[in-house]
This record gives structure tokens, C-alpha cells and sequence, in this order.
């Protein structure tokens, strides 16, 4: 319920566009060539709804970017709120699915059932990227399945869990590479199995990751079935899974603007994750996950291995890679859930005891409640309160916190306000037009001072990133924009600078890469400095 109002009230996402298009080339030409670094099944389930629309393609020369550009902003125009609003609801029926997966594993306990669903369900992390089309949720619950099937399998002797468990796991691969460490963590399932059975039979396992790996093979091939079925040279085919772990190392390697703590630079760190989890999750949550470890190592409670495990490698795994938001983190989340809700059932047991152990986890409930509340439906920009709202902007960026889904909320605030065209100085992949903001980029009139009867608008990406990824835009950043208080904010992404006066045209013609990404692609009719 809370994701639902914003499948048609966020704007679509820097990233959203290509997800989709990737999505439904796949499913209509089975193209698996043109993306880069993610095999198919995730983008390619995201466009599954769309196919009843009839959506227009063509041939584009460029990239990927150019054909998503082109395919959602010039040949399906028309179409773009059912595209965005029915490829978005797949993404929150797969987040939908993990609550259920959570349901269905601890319904026999009510204490623990509802902790794990209350932190599913308030958790502003899950709840952001339930609500876009990327390739984020789905991958999450195969991984989470994958990981219960495999279990399954441990603890008893049906094959049809071990075929599960490949099936699955085959499917986490598929949507998203990084799924490749569910291998290494059967692996330590399977050794911690065998440390406490020492008489475990080898012709068991060896059956058991047989079986395992004919799902993982065969869900593998169904996959880039209709690769097959449409490829002149089928060793094409073959050969494109190596190629996205090429690509993948290549993109880990490359440098890419990182913002964290009022600086930009092209390295990546590794402890960027846990700092970013430290700010972008309800701090009750985090409380109860340290509070569940320390009753674990104490021994008052014990914590399956199942749960613990996969959380622990996957987190040191995914620490070296590039600093882009806390959602890397994200398929570890509901193994949190679990861990944390052992801290809500100590809580309630203590508190019959004793009525302090009641107090304080009501507090926490009621805080987790009113933290997240207080966002909606702002959750992608959520951070705790260890952040002050008035500065998230010094903390970090990217996804977690400007990825563009308050564009259609900027062009609501200029209709209201009557504003008329805006100058732009923004950092991002969809053009404002789409939502009916009428812009232009700055001049180089506009450095030297802001012009009467001129509304300004400038995103928290331009402002954290620009000069990094685009280094012509750093006259802009260090002008005025950088020592004037803003009029107003539109949530938490979007600075406006009214200036008072009667509006003065202006003949001058020389456009600033203000717009950089869409200037540079050739999107917008402008050209980068006419006096150049």
C-alpha cells in the first residue's frame, strides 16, 4: 500500500529507461547483445506487462541509452505512464512476493512472523526500489529462495529441493551476476553441514549438486532460448554470459563519480556500504541487528546459519564495488529481517518478566513507524536521523538520495507557481519536457549574476556530481548557485532560485552544458557554447 501511489507519482529514474527497453527487446527480438553487464530474465520479467501495449521498435544506431531514449521518449511518447506504471507494478509484486516468502517461513512462530514483517514492510530501502522498474527486487527473491530450497535440500534427502535450489539459483544469476555468490555459499552451508554431521555421506552431496546443477544449466538455457531462436550465429550466444563477466570486472575497475561526505572523486571505498547502511536505514533496525549479534555471541539466542551466513558473505563480497547506493546491499535484506526480528522476540519474552523490556520495544516500533511515515512518499531519498533533513545533500548521493524521481514533481511546482520556462542546471537521463516542464539550459549571462524575473532550478546530483562527471559544468557549481540561499525544494532532490523583477530578454545565445547528459547525447536542440 505504501509503494502503490508511487508507481504513477515518482518520475521515471535515471536508470528506469534502459531497464525497460532491455526488457522488452529481449521478450520481443531476444536481443541480449545490446545491454550491458545484466543478463535478460530481470529486465526481461520488468517488461513482461508491456507486451500487451504493442509498443513500437526500430533499429537505432548508438547505445544502449540512445535506443531507450528513443524508445520511450520518441516512438512511445503516447504510452509512457502505462509503460512506466506496469513495469514498475512487477518490481512491486516480486518486493510483494518477499514479504510473503517471509510469511510463509516463520508463520508457526507469531513473535517472529511479525518482526520480520514489520521490518519488511517499514523498510524504506525495500520499499524505494519496490516501487521503480530496476533490476534490484526481483534478483532478491530468487537469491532468498534460492537460499531456503538449499537448505531444504541439507536437511533432507529430496532431490526436488537440490533441483529447486539450482532452478533458483540459476534465476538469481540471470537477473543480476552478483547472485553468483549463492555458489560459495552453499559451499559454506555444505562444509557447516559436514562439521556437525562427520558422518555425512559424499555420494549424497555429490548427488545432491548434480541434481543442483542440471536446474542451474537447464534454467540457464531457457533463459537465452529466444537468443537462440533469433541469432544468425548461435555461438553468439554462447559466448555473451563470458562476455557480462567481462564486462562486469571492466565497470568495477572504471572509475565513476562517488559523492560520500561533501566530496566527489573516481574512488570507489570500501567502506562506503557500511557507512551508507549506518545512514539510509531507520536507526531501530539497525539497533535491533547489532542487539540480535550481541545476544547471539552471549548465547541468549541462537541464530540459524542459513540466515547469518549468506548475509556475512555476500556483504564482504559486495564491498569492493563501485560506491553507486546502499541497494547493493539489498539481497541481504531479508536474511536482516530474520536476524533482527530474534531481537523483538527477546524483548517481548523479557517483558513478561519485566514491564521496561515492553517499554522499549514499543518505543522502537513507535519510532520505526513515525521515521519512515514522516518520509512518505519520498522513501529513496530516506535517510535516518542521524542525517538533518536540511542536509542530505552534504552526506550522500546518487541513488540514495537524487536519482531523478522528482522530476514530475518539479514541473507540478512550476505550474503552480506559474514560472513559465526555467533555467536548468541538472544532472540526469530523462528530459523534463517529458513531464511538461518547460526549460533551457543556462547562458553565460546567467554566471555572472541571476537575472531578474528568472526561476532557477538545480538538482542535488548537479550540485554532489557534476563537476566529477562532467567537468565542464563546474563554472556553474562554484557561481552564485553555491553561495545563494534557495527560494524553495521540491522533496529532497530539486533547489529553486526565484529572483524578483520584471523578466528581461535576452538575444545572447550562449547556451552552458548545463543539462550535460542530454546535451552531449544530442537530446536537446541546443548546442554546448555557441561562442566556442
Amino acid at each position: 500500500m505504501q509503494v502503490l501511489p508511487r508507481l504513477s507519482a515518482d518520475s521515471l529514474t535515471n536508470d528506469e529507461p534502459a531497464e525497460i527497453t532491455n526488457g522488452y527487446y529481449y521478450l520481443t527480438q531476444g536481443d541480449i547483445w545490446t545491454p550491458h553487464l545484466h543478463p535478460p530474465l530481470a529486465s526481461g520479467l520488468t517488461a513482461l506487462p508491456l507486451l500487451a501495449l504493442h509498443l513500437n521498435t526500430f533499429p537505432v544506431s548508438g547505445d544502449v541509452i540512445d535506443r531507450a531514449h528513443h524508445f520511450m521518449f520518441d516512438w512511445n511518447l503516447d504510452k509512457i505512464f502505462a509503460i512506466t506504471c506496469w513495469s514498475r507494478l512487477v518490481s512491486w509484486f516480486f518486493g510483494l512476493l518477499i514479504g510473503l516468502t517471509l510469511l510463509g517461513l516463520t508463520r508457526k512462530d507469531p513473535i517472529v512472523c511479525a518482526g520480520s514483517l514489520f521490518l519488511w514492510s517499514l523498510n524504506p530501502t525495500m520499499l524505494g526500489l519496490s516501487g521503480v522498474a530496476k533490476i534490484e527486487i526481483i534478483p532478491v527473491f530468487f537469491f532468498l529462495t534460492a537460499v531456503l530450497a538449499y537448505q531444504k535440500s541439507l536437511e533432507n534427502s529430496q532431490h526436488r529441493w537440490s533441483i529447486a535450489g539450482g532452478v533458483l539459483a540459476g534465476m538469481a544469476v540471470m537477473s543480476k551476476l552478483y547472485c553468483l555468490t549463492l555458489i560459495p555459499i552453499f559451499v559454506i552451508l555444505e562444509w557447516a553441514k559436514s562439521q556437525k554431521n562427520k558422518n555425512s555421506s559424499k555420494s549424497s552431496l555429490f548427488i545432491r549438486w548434480i541434481f543442483g546443477f542440471a536446474g542451474f544449466v537447464t534454467l540457464i538455457f531457457l533463459v537465452y532460448l529466444p537468443a537462440f531462436l533469433s541469432a544468425q550465429n548461435p555461438l553468439t550466444v554462447l559466448v555473451n554470459l563470458p562476455e557480462k563477466f567481462t564486462e562486469d570486472f571492466v565497470f568495477a575497475e572504471h572509475p565513476y563519480p562517488v559523492y560520500l561526505f561533501e566530496r566527489c572523486t573516481l574512488q570507489s571505498h570500501w567502506y562506503y556500504l557500511p557507512i551508507a547502511f549506518f545512514l539510509k536505514e531507520p536507526l531501530p533496525f539497525i539497533f535491533m541487528l547489532v542487539f540480535a549479534v550481541l545476544l547471539a555471541a552471549l548465547k541468549k539466542i541462537k541464530i540459524p546459519q542459513w540466515q547469518w551466513i549468506p548475509a556475512l558473505f555476500f556483504l564482504i563480497a559486495v564491498l569492493p564495488t563501485p560506491n553507486l547506493g546502499v541497494r547493493y546491499l539489498l539481497p541481504i535484506y531479508p536474511f536482516l529481517f530474520l536476524i533482527g526480528s530474534q531481537s523483538l522476540v527477546w524483548f517481548w519474552n523479557e517483558g513478561k518478566q519485566k514491564k521496561f523490556f515492553n517499554w522499549v520495544l514499543a518505543g522502537m516500533l513507535l519510532w520505526q513507524v513515525i521515521s519512515v511515515g514522516l518520509n512518505f512518499p519520498h522513501t529513496i531519498s530516506y535517510f535516518n536521523e542521524l542525517v538533518p533533513p536540511n542536509r542530505k545533500l552534504q552526506y550522500l548521493g546518487d541513488s540514495n538520495l537524487d536519482w531523478g524521481q522528482d522530476l514530475m514533481r518539479l514541473a507540478e511546482t512550476a505550474r503552480e507557481r506559474n514560472w513559465g520556462k526555467v533555467k536548468l542546471a541538472y544532472l540526469g537521463g530523462v528530459d523534463p519536457k517529458v513531464y511538461g516542464l518547460d526549460w533551457e539550459p543556462f547562458q553565460n549571462e546567467d554566471l555572472i549574476q541571476p537575472r531578474p524575473g528568472t526561476v532557477y532550478a538545480v538538482n542535488a546530483s548537479f550540485y554532489q556530481l557534476g563537476p566529477v562527471a562532467f567537468p565542464s559544468t563546474f563554472p556553474i557549481v562554484e557561481s552564485w548557485l553555491n553561495k545563494t540561499k534557495p527560494t524553495g525544494k521540491v522533496a529532497d532532490s530539486w533547489y529553486y532560485f526565484e529572483i524578483p523583477g520584471p523578466r528581461l530578454e535576452t538575444q545572447d545565445k550562449s547556451w552552458l552544458p548545463s543539462v550535460p547528459f542530454l546535451q552531449y547525447r544530442g537530446y536537446c536542440a541546443y548546442p554546448i557554447n555557441s561562442r566556442e
